[in-house]
């Protein structure tokens, strides 16, 4: 993705950047005080969102939005600003949106969830999962990862469930194994399943994303890219792809059904 930032206070337009690296760290994000430099990188470039502060004093932002349109039709424009009076004028221009001062994060990934002309974002992550529905792993190539044992893959769904949060080998076992006492047995079964997942992550080049602790084991939740952990961070994709399904094959997942139901 390409994106521009246009504000007098060149630490604003920084911020914005800095924010954007963040999201998309493959993508090209500059920022530009001067507004003749500005209009030569647009012309240039074409960037997909032009981030435009609506206060400055050589050209409003309202006005710098026509000159981007006329130069690049498909740039997103998104007004920034410190005061909501102007959202009215920047909706007569058909902006794609509106982000209020102090600049979020949230904020940020909240328009480019929402962009008028729709931008496809690279995904980020080592695998994608898929929570919603049935449970499925895929690789960086979005081919379906096939697991050794089943045990695995369900060892596996349990921990993106449970968010990256570090679970003992003793918690996995009344997991997985439910309807049998614990014993030295059953959790030297478990080490086997646990290493057999580890096997199949590393054969598609994720092996970093199953954390071990003391005893215990988790995922790094920042190398996966996830339709549930997604929702929980309220991307707009990910919460109109919830049908009210989640991990059906397991029936331990259905305290997190019931979770997802009741929220907001």
């Amino acid at each position: 993705m390409v994106t521009i930032s246009v504000d007098d206070q060149p630490m604003v337009s920084q911020e914005i950047i800095n924010i954007m690296n963040e999201i998309d760290p493959e993508g090209t994000h500059s920022g530009y005080s001067d507004i003749s430099k500005a209009l030569d990188y647009v012309k240039e470039a074409k960037p997909d969102v032009a981030w435009l502060d609506i206060e400055m004093p050589v050209m409003s932002g309202l006005e710098l939005s026509m000159k981007i349109k006329k130069l690049s039709p498909n740039t997103n424009i998104v007004f920034v600003t410190g005061h909501e009076k102007f959202a009215y004028q920047s909706f007569q221009l058909h902006a794609s949106g509106f982000v209020l001062k102090p600049i979020t994060k949230e904020a940020i990934l909240r328009e480019l969830d929402n962009l008028r002309n729709p931008v496809e974002m690279p995904r980020t992550g080592l695998v994608r999962v898929q929570c919603f529905g049935n449970f499925e792993v895929f690789d960086k190539e979005d081919r379906p990862v096939k697991f050794k044992r089943s045990r695995s893959k369900e060892i596996f769904a349990y921990l993106i469930d449970r968010r990256g949060a570090l679970c003992s080998v003793g918690e996995l076992c009344g997991v997985v194994f439910e309807d049998r006492e614990e014993d030295r047995s059953l959790k030297k079964q478990m080490r086997v399943f646990i290493a057999g997942l580890r096997d199949d992550l590393s054969k598609i080049g994720a092996e970093n994303v199953l954390v071990k602790g003391w005893n215990a084991y988790g995922v790094d939740c920042s190398l996966i890219d996830c339709d549930y952990l997604n929702y929980l961070k309220g991307d707009s994709v990910a919460v109109n792809s919830f049908m009210g399904e989640y991990m059906i094959q397991y029936s331990w997942s259905e305290m997190t059904l019931g979770e997802l139901i009741m929220k907001p």
